[in-house]
């Protein structure tokens, strides 16, 4: 006995109904992964940040005196503030020609920082001048510019100071973030952070979206 089999349908059209079912298989693993990633990219982000030398010092170094920081709780509000901000989206997997298309984006850092500027915590008011010291634009903005014309910071004890172990003393001098601090729009404390971790996100979504197919 023998038996023959006709295809009703072109190679074309075959391969057309393959790539169908298969963009519905990725965007459920999409849908699947996108909480994930979100929740793991947040803790990421918030770790690179911590990992700065920029953070130790506002919270127990140089920058702490220099800018009178006295609550590390400005710091990691800060921080809070970058990492609940992100947001990943995805969008849908489509039949392109002979091939898928879609893709996967993050919301981090706004390039003018102003969602982390407007804090109560990016400023610090003097209780006994009544001065406001915007220490974050300061260090993510201010670049090399002179901050403070005809004063210098005297590192030491003293009960006039907000830390306990600096104060502004008038001077010949001009005050200045400290060279290694220095930041501007494209190179400052979160960007170098953000940027450090091109090659771990990649890693980590794909890791996800294997996990999810």
């Amino acid at each position: 006995m023998n038996f023959s089999l006709k295809l009703l349908e072109s190679n074309s059209e075959i391969s057309r109904k393959i790539l169908q079912e298969l963009a519905i298989y990725m965007n459920k693993a999409f849908n699947t992964a996108i909480p994930s990633i979100s929740q793991e990219l947040k803790t990421t982000v918030k770790q690179a940040i911590q990992s700065q030398p920029e953070y130790t010092a506002l919270v127990s170094g140089q920058l702490k005196y220099e800018l009178g920081i006295n609550s590390a709780s400005k710091i990691d509000n800060i921080v809070n503030i970058w990492s609940n901000n992100l947001s990943v989206e995805s969008k849908k997997v489509t039949v392109s020609g002979s091939s898928l298309k879609g893709s996967i984006s993050f919301g981090m850092i706004k390039d003018n920082y102003s969602d982390v500027l407007s804090s109560d915590s990016a400023s610090i008011k003097d209780s006994n001048t009544g001065s406001v010291v915007p220490w974050l634009y300061w260090l993510l903005l201010g670049g090399g510019d002179i901050l403070v014309r005809d004063y210098a910071v005297r590192i030491g004890p003293n009960p006039r100071s907000r830390t306990g172990n600096a104060i502004m003393v008038s001077s010949n001098k001009n005050w200045r973030m400290p060279s290694q601090y220095v930041g501007t729009a494209d190179n400052n404390w979160v960007y170098r952070a953000i940027s450090s971790l091109d090659s771990t996100i990649e890693a980590m979504i794909q890791k996800k979206l294997e996990q999810s197919i």
